[in-house]
This record gives structure tokens, C-alpha cells and sequence, in this order.
């Protein structure tokens, strides 16, 4: 997500657009604003593709599409145009990450995670077939992870399994690669056995961190898909007897995405099925909408836009044309150009040094315009000197011991050491009994709790603990938490707060939902996140038991 440039459209049909979501092979994905306050997704196809009358019809069927799969896994459409002279389609804005960036910021999914996904993921294209569809680009990037389970997006290559029309020509590839099915490969056409395939190389590469399928370019890829046997070997078995028979080269000897949920079984409810950072992101998303919309709304009213900002540049006079200068011949064979004329200063330049000074000026001010543009005023003189970060204490991180030096409870443990108020059952979380490994991202991992209270009136309270132990020659637990820690600061979109008991340092998201509020605390060697949801708890309430969260928090830590 980043801010919308001067030169983007400030409206998009009737919604008001505020950020870039993405960029997508059909166009750009805006932000926007409904009239009734409600955020949305716009899709904005490209200019060239707008001007083909071909593609005109086939977005109008994927309009068409999108509302025919519209449901409990899918995100919903809330308008479209594709008569406008850009087309353009809305559905409603979901702030969970896709899988690929769960993928990358935590590694491979738990297993029971993995099994969830599978299930979301049959019923989404049990809805989508059972609508005569095939979606044709099932992906980890076309698939998003929120907090009640998955959503499947982009319909853009989506195609009537009817035969009636035919989104593209015959024997036109389309999709990626490394989740594409052997028909497609094979430049056949694909019809719903083929997302069958795409799901189990999305679970495969869920389960284990990368793709069942080995090849070092697209071709390579591409051939390993149509001929070669997935390589299964560190998938879990429990997950493989799901997963295999997906990715059988025959598409009649897969199964229906009804004979894939038999094969998965039933599932426990989980209140909380992904990691921690998943929360985490769905949070700092939500954040970065409110801060997107409030920067918005600071600079709109009449006559506002890019237009009302600057005055028009008046256009450059048209240049004289150059004056021929002979060409020198020092000796035979060597030619070399003549020494430049003296350039004829303007008056209030002055002297040549003037003129450096001027350029300077004009570049740093030219700077300085693009950055407020960009950035936004208040978020300028940070772009030039960086804000300083705040560390509690006198003595460096690199010399600070770890004060918690065993683990993190398991929910199993939380439900005997943590106390909620009143009304709140026992914890759930995706291990009751386990303690988490969250991966680092750089070969080393560390222990996580994950834990989930919930009341009868729909009150909630998340706890995500991080514990990083020091390193043989650094960095120390210490450092390591910090720098997990300041990655959720956002000068706009959190406060700092010193006054939080039993933790080193705390802040605290400024826009969370109403009825909801966000902790971020670190102690020493230990990062919290604590949120807190619920009509019972409205602001002052809801950081009073955040607060005491956070102590017991390491009260629990440091008891075992």
C-alpha cells in the first residue's frame, strides 16, 4: 500500500480513491473510499487494454463472473463500469496479507494451518466451478488470509466453463508458471480439474516454503509441471495424502473439490488458524487505510486536487535553432571540437559561483516539492533526517543479557497462568499444547505463543509473544526483539508510551477499529502484542486490560 500520486485520479465511478494497493497485470488496484464510508478494492484496467473492444467484452464477463462467485470466499463485489471509458471494478477492500507475503515474512504454515487453507480453499472453488467458472490463476498471490479464513481473488482470467465464450484465443497460455496445470502447460484448455491442480501446488508450497516443481526458468519450470513427478518428500505425511492426489498429471484422477473436503475431514474451529504476524499485518494494514483515508479527507474539499495544489507551468518558448560551429582538425586523422563559447549569464546570477548556488537551491526545492507530494507535508522533514529511535537504559543493547531465557507458555499453560476477566473461556490457538517455532527469515527461529480468549458476547483478546534468545556471537535477544519491535512503528499511525508497568517500552496503534485497541510492548528480549475487541471495551477500558495483559504477559514468561 502507498499514497496515491498527484497524477492519479481522484475518483474512480462514485468512489473517492486515496492509495495504491497494488499493480496488477490488468491494471492498478486502488484504494478507495465509498459514499457510504465502506473501503473498497478498485480494479483500473490499463489504457491500452481499455481501447481493445475485445477486451472490453471479456472484462465485462468477468464482471459478470465475479458477482456470480460473490460469497463466503470470495471477496465481494460491490460495483462496476466496464462501459466507462476506463473500466474499472470495486469489491470490498479485505486488509488480510496474500499467502505469498505470509509465506515470505514467516516461512511454511503449521500443518494444521495448511489443513484449513485446504478446506477454505476446496469450498471456494466448489462455489466458483458450481457457478459453470474456472478461475484458471489459483496462486498464494490470489490468495488472502483473513481472520475468519481465506478469500480468493482476481477473476481477471477467469472463464465461462459453458464454452459459450472463450476469454482467450486457443492455445494462449495464461497463468504463472509454477502453479499453471499440465493442460495448461500444454496450451489445452483448462476447465476445473485444473484448479484442482493449482490448489495442490498452493498447499505444497504453503506446507514446505517452496514449490513442488523445480526448474531454473520458466521453460524449465514449465516442463517439470507437464512430465516430471512433484517432489512430496518433506510434506508432512498427514498433508500428502491431501495434496498427491491433486497433482496427478490426468486431470479425470483428481478429485472434486467435495471429494478434496472428504479427504481433509472435519476440522476443530479455530478462532485464530494463521500466525501471529498474520494478525499483525492484517492490523498494520487496517492502519496504514485509516492513515491513507485521513490524509485524504486532510486535503479534500472544494477546489482541491493535484490541479488546485501548484499553478500551471507555463510551457517552455520554443527553442532557436543552433548555430553551426566548424569542426577542428588538429592533424590528420584526429578530430577534436572546438572550445565551447562563453556563456552569457543573466544578470542576477552574477558570477559563475551564483549560478551553482542557484542550481542547488533549484534542485533542492524541486526535491523538497516532490517529496511533499509524495510524502505528504508532515512527513518530509523525517524523509531528510531520519527520527530518532527511542531505547530505554543506559547501557547498548549489544551488552544487554536476556532476561527471559527459557520459552513462552503454550495456551495450555496460558489458561492456568494468564487471568482474563470474567466471562472469557479457556484460550484457543493452533497448538494448545505446543510451543510455536516461528522461522526468522534468516535460517534461525525462535519461540512464539499465539493464544486467543473469547467471551459469549463476542469480546476478544489476542496475545502474540515473541521470545528471542541471544546468538553465539550476536546479535543479542535484546537487539533482536527491538528491531521485530520498531518494525510496527509508524510515526502517523503509533504512539509511544513510557508509562506502560513491567514492560521496557510500549505503543500503541492510533486508528485501530471502535471497540478495539492495539498494544505493541517489548521487555528486553521479549516483543507482546495485545489486542483487544468488544463493545464492552471502549476506549480507556480496552488499554486498562491491555495494559494488564502485557503484565501478565511476563509474569507468565518469566514463571517457568
Amino acid at each position: 500500500m502507498r499514497i496515491l500520486g498527484a497524477d492519479g485520479p481522484t475518483h474512480v465511478g462514485p468512489f473517492r480513491t486515496v492509495g495504491v494497493l497494488g499493480q496488477g497485470g490488468m491494471g492498478q488496484v486502488l484504494l478507495g473510499v465509498a459514499p457510504d464510508g465502506r473501503l473498497v478494492a478498485v480494479k483500473r484496467v490499463h489504457a491500452d487494454l481499455a481501447e481493445d473492444p475485445g477486451f472490453r467484452s471479456r472484462f465485462r464477463r468477468e464482471v459478470d463472473a465475479s458477482r456470480r462467485v460473490s460469497g463466503a470466499y470470495t471477496a465481494p463485489v460491490v460495483d462496476a463500469d466496464p462501459d466507462a471509458p476506463t473500466p474499472w471494478l470495486a469489491s470490498l477492500f479485505l486488509p488480510g496479507p496474500s499467502l505469498s507475503e505470509a509465506l515470505n515474512a514467516s516461512g511454511a504454515l503449521p500443518e494444521e494451518a495448511v489443513r484449513l487453507l485446504a478446506a477454505g480453499l476446496a469450498q471456494a472453488l466448489e462455489d466458483i466451478h458450481r457457478a459453470g467458472l474456472v478461475h484458471r490463476d489459483l496462486k498464494p498471490s490470489n490468495v488472502l488470509l483473513t481472520e475468519d479464513g481465506v478469500r480468493v481473488v482476481d477473476f481477471g482470467i477467469a472463464r465461462a466453463a459453458d464454452h459459450q465464450t472463450k476469454l482467450t484465443h486457443t492455445g494462449a497460455v495464461i497463468g504463472s508458471p509454477a502453479f499453471m496445470s499440465p493442460e495448461q502447460v500444454l496450451g489445452e484448455q483448462p476447465g476445473p480439474a485444473s484448479d484442482i491442480f493449482s490448489l495442490g501446488v498452493t498447499l505444497a508450497t504453503a506446507a514446505t516454503g517452496r514449490s513442488p516443481f523445480d526448474g531454473d526458468s520458466p521453460l524449465a519450470l514449465m516442463h517439470a509441471v507437464a512430465h516430471d513427478l512433484p517432489d512430496l518428500d518433506v510434506v508432512p505425511p498427514g498433508l500428502r495424502r491431501i495434496v498427491e492426489p491433486c497433482l496427478a498429471k490426468d486431470p479425470a484422477a483428481r478429485p472434486a473439490p467435495g471429494q478434496l473436503l472428504a479427504l481433509i475431514g472435519p476440522l476443530a474451529p479455530a478462532a485464530r488458524p494463521w500466525p501471529g504476524t498474520v494478525y499483525e499485518k492484517i492490523a498494520e494494514r487496517r492502519s496504514w487505510a485509516a492513515r491513507l483515508t485521513a490524509g485524504a479527507d486532510s486535503i479534500s474539499g472544494p477546489g482541491s486536487g493535484p490541479g488546485s495544489v501548484f499553478p500551471p507551468v507555463p510551457p517552455h518558448p520554443p527553442a532557436a535553432a543552433p548555430t553551426p560551429t566548424p569542426t577542428v582538425v588538429d592533424s590528420p586523422g584526429v578530430v577534436s571540437s572546438p572550445a565551447p563559447a562563453a556563456t552569457r549569464l543573466p544578470r542576477w546570477l552574477g558570477t559563475p559561483w551564483r549560478l551553482v548556488t542557484a542550481v542547488v537551491t533549484v534542485v533542492a526545492l524541486v526535491t523538497a516539492a516532490v517529496a511533499v507530494l509524495a510524502l505528504g507535508p508532515a512527513d518530509v522533514y523525517y524523509t531528510f533526517f531520519p527520527e530518532p529511535v527511542p531505547t530505554p537504559g543506559t547501557t547498548p543493547l549489544a551488552q544487554v543479557t536476556d532476561k527471559y531465557t527459557k520459552t513462552v507458555p503454550t495456551c495450555v499453560q496460558a489458561a492456568r497462568s494468564f487471568k482474563p476477566p470474567a466471562g472469557f473461556g479457556a484460550p484457543n490457538g493452533n497448538f494448545p499444547d505446543k510451543v510455536w517455532q516461528q522461522q526468522d527469515g534468516d535460517g534461525h527461529t525462535h519461540p512464539q505463543m499465539a493464544c486467543f480468549w473469547s467471551s459469549r458476547s463476542g469480546d476478544s483478546v489476542d496475545i502474540t509473544l515473541d521470545l528471542f534468545p541471544s546468538r553465539p556471537g550476536g546479535p543479542t535477544g535484546a537487539e533482536l526483539a527491538k528491531k521485530h519491535y520498531e518494525g510496527f512503528y509508524m510515526r502517523d499511525g503509533t504512539t509511544r508510551d513510557s508509562t506502560i508497568p513491567d514492560v521496557e517500552e510500549g505503543m500503541w496503534l492510533k486508528a485501530p477499529d471502535p471497540g478495539n485497541c492495539v498494544l505493541y510492548a517489548r521487555d528486553v528480549n521479549l516483543y507482546m502484542y495485545i489486542e483487544i475487541k468488544g463493545v464492552h471495551y471502549p476506549k480507556g477500558p480496552c488499554e486498562v486490560l491491555a495494559k494488564d495483559m502485557a503484565r501478565q504477559s511476563t509474569a507468565a514468561v518469566a514463571a517457568l
